[in-house]
Order: C-alpha cells, then sequence, then structure tokens
C-alpha cells in the first residue's frame, strides 16, 4: 500500500480552491515555493549587506541611504520592462503561440540591454555633481562616500541590465526554479565578494561597489547559460534575439511605461523626502535605512505572492479564462497574508538579534524597534491587498490604473503627509512611517476597489494568431 503525499480531505480542498482548467494546485505550490526563497535570498542578502557596511560607520548607511533612491530610479526602467516583459511572456505561454513567445524573448533582452547603455551614463559620469544639488545640507564624507556608490552602481547596471531581462523572461514561463537559482547564485555571490571586500580588504563603500558589479558580472553569465544552453525552456536563435514585433513592443510598452512612470517619480518622492530627511540628522537616516532593511526582510516572502500573480493571472488571461484570472488575484492576496503571518512569527521574536547586527546606536536602536513594532497591525491589514493586487492588475494590461493610484497616493500621504508629521508636527522619524502606514491603508482600499469592479479583465495585451 503506498503512502498518500497529501492527506485526501487536505487535497479535496485544495483542488477546489487552488485548482482550475489552466493551473492544478500542484504547480501553484510548485512554483510558489521558489518565488518564495527568491524573495527571502534576495532580502537576506540585502540585510546582510547593509549590516556589514554598518560597520563602518553612520555615514556609510546614510551614504548609501541617500544614493540608493538614484539609483533605485535607475532601476525603475529595468523594473518596469521587466515587468511588462514578464506579462508579454506569459500571456504568448497562456495563448501557447510558440512564434510569438521567441520574437517577445529577443526584443525583451536586446530592449533592456540598450535602456541600460543609454541610461547609466550620466550617473558614472556626473555624480558628485547630481548628489550635491539635491542634498546641498549633507555632510561632505557622506556626499563623497554617496558619490562612490552612485557612480559605481550605474556601472553595474550595465551587466545587471541582460540578467534581469533572461530572469523576466524565466518568470514569465513558470521557470520559477531557474528563477530561484539565478537569484541564489547572484546574492550569495554578492554577500561572498562583499564579505571580502568590506571584512577583510576593509574598502568601506568601494568594497560594496567592486561586490556588486562583481556579483552581477557573474548572474548574467549564469542567466544566459540557464536561458539558452542548460536545458532550455524554448529553442532560440539569433534572427529571434534580434527580431522586431511593432505590436509586441507596443504591448510591452502599454504596460511598462505606466509602471516605469510610477516607479521613477516614486524615486523621486524618495528623493524628496530624502531632503526634508537631512533635516532630522544623520541618526534618524541611519535609523530609517535600517527599519526599511529589516521591513523588506519581513515582507520578502509575502512579495512572493505578487510574482507569482503574474505568472498565474497572466496566463490565465492569455487562455481566456477570465473567471479563474479573478479567483486567483484573490487567492495571491490571501497566500500574501498568510506568508506575512508566517515570516511575522519569525522575524519579530529575533528582532533584537537582526537589529544588533547593524551594530546600532542606542537612539537609532530605540527609533528603529518603535517604529517596526507599530507596523505590525498596518502590515496584517492593508500591507497583502496594497503591494499584491496591482500585480495581478497589470498580469491582465491593467497598467495604467494601479501606477497613476500610487503616484497620487505617495505624493499625497508619503510626501506631504510625510512632511506634515515629520517636520511641521516634529514628530521625527515616527512622522514619516505615520504617512508610510496611511498609505498602505489608502492603496489597499482603491486596488481592492479596481479589482471587484472587474474592469480590469476586459483589458487586452496581445493578439495570438
Amino acid at each position: 500500500m503506498t503512502k498518500q503525499k497529501t492527506p485526501v480531505r487536505l487535497d479535496g480542498w485544495l483542488t477546489k480552491n487552488l485548482s482550475g482548467n489552466v493551473f492544478t494546485w500542484r504547480e501553484i505550490a510548485r512554483m510558489t515555493g521558489p518565488y518564495i526563497l527568491d524573495n527571502m535570498s534576495i532580502m537576506l542578502i540585502g540585510m546582510l549587506i547593509t549590516a556589514l557596511i554598518s560597520k563602518n560607520g553612520e555615514t556609510s548607511i546614510a551614504a548609501i541611504s541617500l544614493a540608493g533612491p538614484i539609483v533605485n530610479m535607475l532601476s525603475c526602467v529595468f523594473s518596469a520592462v521587466g515587468a511588462g516583459s514578464s506579462v508579454v511572456v506569459a500571456q504568448c505561454c497562456g495563448a501557447k503561440d510558440e512564434a510569438l513567445l521567441k520574437r517577445s524573448i529577443g526584443q525583451i533582452i536586446w530592449l533592456m540591454v540598450l535602456l541600460a547603455l543609454i541610461s547609466c551614463l550620466p550617473l558614472m559620469l556626473f555624480p558628485h555633481e547630481i548628489l550635491l544639488f539635491l542634498y546641498p545640507k549633507a555632510d561632505a564624507l557622506v556626499l563623497q562616500k554617496a558619490g562612490i556608490y552612485l557612480s559605481g552602481s550605474a556601472l553595474s547596471v550595465m551587466a545587471f541590465s541582460l540578467y534581469y531581462a533572461i530572469f523576466s523572461i524565466l518568470q514569465g514561463m513558470g521557470e520559477s526554479k531557474k528563477c530561484l537559482a539565478l537569484s541564489v547564485i547572484i546574492n550569495v555571490a554578492y554577500f561572498v565578494f562583499s564579505i571580502l571586500c568590506l571584512n577583510i580588504l576593509n574598502l568601506d563603500v568601494k568594497g560594496s561597489i567592486l561586490a556588486l558589479i562583481s556579483a552581477r558580472v557573474l548572474g548574467a553569465l549564469c542567466a544566459v547559460v540557464l536561458l539558452f544552453f542548460w536545458r532550455p525552456p524554448i529553442a532560440l536563435n539569433l534572427r529571434n534575439i534580434f527580431s522586431y514585433d511593432r505590436a509586441l513592443m507596443q504591448s510591452t510598452v502599454k504596460i511598462s511605461l505606466p509602471l516605469g512612470m510610477e516607479q521613477i517619480f516614486n524615486s523621486c518622492g524618495v528623493i524628496v523626502a530624502g531632503i526634508y530627511m537631512v533635516n532630522l540628522g544623520t541618526e534618524a537616516i541611519a535609523a530609517n535605512a535600517v527599519a526599511n532593511s529589516l521591513l523588506s526582510g519581513l515582507t520578502a516572502a509575502a512579495v512572493a505572492a505578487g510574482s507569482l500573480s503574474v505568472t498565474v493571472v497572466g496566463r490565465c488571461v492569455g487562455a481566456k479564462e477570465k473567471e479563474e484570472a479573478y479567483h486567483y488575484g484573490n487567492c495571491t492576496v490571501l497566500i500574501g497574508l498568510g506568508l506575512l503571518i508566517w515570516t511575522g512569527l519569525v522575524f519579530y521574536p529575533a528582532l533584537p538579534v537582526l537589529l544588533s547586527q547593524y551594530n546600532p546606536t542606542p537612539a537609532i536602536t530605540a527609533m528603529t524597534t518603535q517604529v517596526l513594532l507599530y507596523s505590525i497591525p498596518f502590515l496584517l491589514l492593508f500591507w497583502p491587498a496594497s503591494f499584491t493586487l496591482p500585480y495581478t492588475l497589470r498580469a491582465a494590461g491593467d497598467s495604467a490604473f494601479p501606477s497613476t493610484a500610487s503616484l497620487i497616493i505617495m505624493w499625497i500621504v508619503n510626501i506631504g503627509l510625510g512632511y506634515l508629521l515629520a517636520i511641521v508636527c516634529n514628530l521625527s522619524l515616527l512622522g514619516v512611517w505615520i504617512a508610510q502606514w496611511v498609505s498602505w491603508l489608502a492603496r489597499a482600499v482603491v486596488f481592492y476597489a479596481r479589482f471587484h469592479g472587474r474592469r480590469w479583465l476586459e483589458k487586452e495585451v496581445i493578439k495570438s494568431n
């Protein structure tokens, strides 16, 4: 008598709630696990790197906190095109149109590399001028270190663009194990190189940049191997790589442009927040950087629900299974909530130990602990819908609405209310975080209303033969 891997009642419940015409619950589970590990590895390594850099003092943390939003603005271009690419690839897979899929993959690769060449030059050539213009009141040593970090990060994007293009393609195809492998390779490499450059060679911010460039070059090489040579998910040739399909390009831009503009203006908002946060002092800037680093670790597993939604909902829409797309949109929010609770049960008891890895001063410890503990109810009530539903809407091609809504909320709540509470009402760092909690609430309400209105299901991204 063979042993059943899944109890009968549980199997029946999972089949009823997670299986449909496009996916079975086992396929959903096989994709979810690697996405969780992928996001957790990214965030965990990010936390460890921040902890390593913190050993060089508050100025190093503050420098990266100031330069980070500018680097993120550069990354926005690739994140947006990557998101649009994943949706297009997922819908091509759902439509079972191999020729269309091959053309979409080729365009994604050359488009990302071209964008990297165009967007990196200004930050590589004029890092100090840009920083001095944005943060004229910042400490001179902080600005010096921030300039090194900014120019080096821009250089690393040259390799990262190829890596992220292939990662987005594999994600859209549902190749979650290969995505996980790439994520582990690039992040573990970054961590190992960071230990070498920061702890052994004591290169401070220069060491962080050298480690970043090395890891991204390695990641790009491995991505090429996984797409083209090692058990390739689809056979590609040079003609596919250098192809151009106007309709596919329009589909990619249709999703990518609103998201790109949203993320660019989001980064602008973070820069504006950084400008007024300079008035709060170096300790507040460092505490905010540490708190955001830890928050990223806390929400890392739950972010996987959004990645899952892109593949699952996008494939359902491509297969014309709209009711299943709606059902899986609801499911991914609940999956995100479950993952957030699971992570929180581990994270919060370990918070003192995690925080100690950043070598904080007593003041930084107190500020960071306060905002993270106060975040608990807002995370549970509003975060999953706030950050999972936009993925669902975009997976169906409804990209303009979530981007516009996110921008409006960010500028009115995160920036406007944040400035009012932090500076005018003198609440310092707590005021910045109160505004962030209110923004989660606003996003959850707006995106739930859009999702349940079902207009997003009428969007069209690709036209299959």
